[in-house]
């Protein structure tokens, strides 16, 4: 990887994982985004490595960025199911540069059971894969009943 496209990788990084944090970034990744968006619509340069699906996923990705900061100073001015998606659209961005999908952090908002409060939480697109491939496998498993069929006391590969 050439020494500007890892400087910029890098800086991406550092703006995509602070800015649901900080109030003062909006100005910033707009900047970014645009210069990325402005670099890799030229057919030569860094960018110009990028197939036209990867090009089109990370515009997509910029576009939804440009949608979520239009009109508002501060990235305190979203309400926390768009933070996510900010967040989610600069990983997307993050992850196209890197070509690293499996890094890619993707966050989602979720009911806690027994409440109705929501929370944030995050996983990689491996860690997501590894459970999905986890609870197949679980799933999958055959339970053998040996001995006492009825009460559930002698299962073999269950619980």
């Amino acid at each position: 990887m050439k020494a500007s496209t890892w400087i910029a990788t890098l800086a991406l990084g550092l703006v995509s994982v602070t800015a649901v944090a900080n109030v003062d970034k909006v100005g910033q990744i707009l900047k970014q985004q645009h210069e990325i968006r402005r670099e890799s619509e030229v057919s030569t340069g860094e960018y110009a490595r990028f197939g036209s699906q990867a090009l089109e996923r990370m515009h997509t990705a910029q576009d939804r960025v440009f949608e979520l900061l239009d009109d508002v100073s501060t990235v305190d001015q979203l309400d926390p199911d768009q933070k996510v998606e900010l967040f989610n659209a600069l990983e997307e961005v993050k992850a196209v540069i890197n070509e690293n999908e499996d890094n890619r952090q993707e966050c989602w908002r979720e009911r806690k059971i027994g409440t109705t409060m929501r929370t944030t939480r995050c996983a990689t697109v491996a860690e997501m894969r590894a459970v999905r491939e986890d609870t197949r496998n679980y799933v999958d498993k055959p339970v053998m009943c040996s001995g006492d069929c009825g009460s559930g006391k002698s299962l073999e590969g269950g619980f």
